[in-house]
């Protein structure tokens, strides 16, 4: 029986400080839910009176149009807590897998093609009255799309805290799509083992 390949963690998602955005994330939704259900209840409250006070169940308005924006939100903020949760990537041999709100795994030996394209990414903050806003920062990040009959994976080459995969990490992926037969592949591997010895190269 031949032994399973070894797995090698791909450093994607957030590394560090993971529970700290939990918790920022949590305590930022919880203010969000209690602010849209109060907005909900005065749209609500004004759609009431446009409506008619004398309409029946009328007085239940602003009561359902609270409960929607604050579930709403709670949906969102739900769904960002899972992505950082959950937000990971690792190799197995040829097996590529990343994890999101989905898990997706592909044999890069089975690609049908595979491209490596940097990404330009605009950087967002939050400002003092808690709109987001622009900040004008600018990273370009490597995105691996690997196409096969199984579906379509796609690793963005950088961890949430804007680091790029180190090189090990770059040789393996490159040393794996070796072995695909397939458009892009060549190239694909070429580029990865230029980025691991100057990450320079990816600003080219």
């Amino acid at each position: 029986m031949q032994p399973s390949p070894p797995r090698i963690p791909l450093s994607v998602g957030y590394r560090s400080s993971r529970t700290g955005r939990v918790v920022s994330l949590l305590v930022l939704g919880a203010l969000l839910t209690v602010t849209c259900g109060c907005v909900g209840a005065m749209l609500g409250t004004v759609l009431n009176a446009t409506v008619g006070e004398g309409t029946s169940g009328s007085g239940a308005v602003p009561a359902v149009v609270a409960l929607l924006s604050a579930g709403l939100v709670i949906i969102f903020v739900g769904l960002l807590v899972t992505n950082i949760v959950r937000s990971s990537a690792w190799l197995e041999g040829t097996r590529l897998t990343v994890v999101g709100l989905t898990t997706k795994s592909v044999d890069l030996r089975a690609a049908r093609s595979v491209t490596l394209q940097a990404t330009a990414v605009a950087h967002t903050g939050v400002s003092s009255d808690g709109s987001v806003v622009a900040t004008g920062a600018v990273t370009r990040t490597p995105v691996l799309t690997v196409t096969a009959d199984t579906g379509t994976v796609k690793l963005g080459l950088r961890s949430k805290e804007s680091l790029l995969i180190p090189p090990p990490e770059m040789y393996a992926l490159a040393a794996a799509l070796d072995t695909a037969r397939c458009p892009g592949a060549p190239e694909a591997s070429a580029w990865l083992r230029a980025m691991a010895a100057d990450p320079r190269t990816m600003l080219l």
